[in-house]
């Protein structure tokens, strides 16, 4: 559904603990580059986040990526829509770098995957590190890992939870460089409360406060909301 948005949200209500983390939230992301979701601890940047993957059910409102209502996804077919770099990157400790890329691709049957694999490889600097294992890698090399596995399905979406929370300076440069270049193979939807990281990587985007949106647009306007 090419002519869909990557994302659009109608009245996405989360109730915990009897208190709205989400209050009626309504959003349309475009194609484009790397999309901000900013705001302070406690603002509903996470419990979004679940709900656009599918790994939580709003209390009320509808997601859509790329046209489809993630709730009516089968398991596989959201996976293949929506991917997921989480914080802690979750590796398998077990298995080398190929094999936690590789190993959803071969789950799914998909053809063509190892080419893929290795492109993405080669794109992310991973091809001397493919037969290590995650503690051989460094935080930033792992955050790469993550990311091929995220994108060796071909998601239509790929959302980034607070992805430079355990990277130094250096690292977290270079990681939002690495986004910008490898956006035209996904919409990125990047989840953070570091402003610095998100100036270097994403030109647009929305802040939340107390699961509503109080700024939507240019980064440097949401910015300005958080009062920098």
């Amino acid at each position: 559904m090419a002519d869909q948005p990557p994302l659009e949200l109608a009245g996405l209500v989360a109730i915990r603990g009897g208190r709205k983390v989400l209050d009626h939230i309504d959003l349309v992301i475009e194609p484009g580059p790397p999309f901000a979701v900013a705001g302070p601890s406690g603002s509903g940047k996470t419990t979004l986040l679940f709900a656009v993957a599918g790994l939580s059910t709003p209390d009320a409102g509808v997601v859509r990526v790329a046209g489809k209502q993630v709730s009516r996804l089968p398991p596989r077919e959201r996976a293949r829509t929506v991917g997921i770099v989480f914080q802690d990157y979750q590796l398998f400790p077990h298995l080398t770098v190929t094999d936690n890329v590789m190993l959803a691709p071969k789950l799914f049957g998909l053809a063509g995957s190892e080419a893929r694999v290795r492109t993405l490889f080669d794109a992310l600097g991973l091809a001397e590190l493919s037969e290590r294992r995650p503690h051989e890698l460094s935080g930033g090399q792992k955050q790469r890992v993550a990311i091929a596995r995220a994108l060796a399905l071909e998601p239509d979406l790929v959302l980034f939870d607070e992805p430079s929370a355990a990277l130094d300076p250096r690292t977290t440069s270079d990681l939002a460089g690495l986004l910008v270049e490898l956006s035209e193979k996904a919409q990125f939807v990047v989840v953070s409360h570091d402003m610095v990281f998100l100036e270097q990587c994403c030109p647009r985007g929305v802040r939340l406060d107390r699961g509503r949106v109080t700024a939507q647009g240019e980064l440097a306007e949401i910015i300005g909301e958080e009062g920098r």
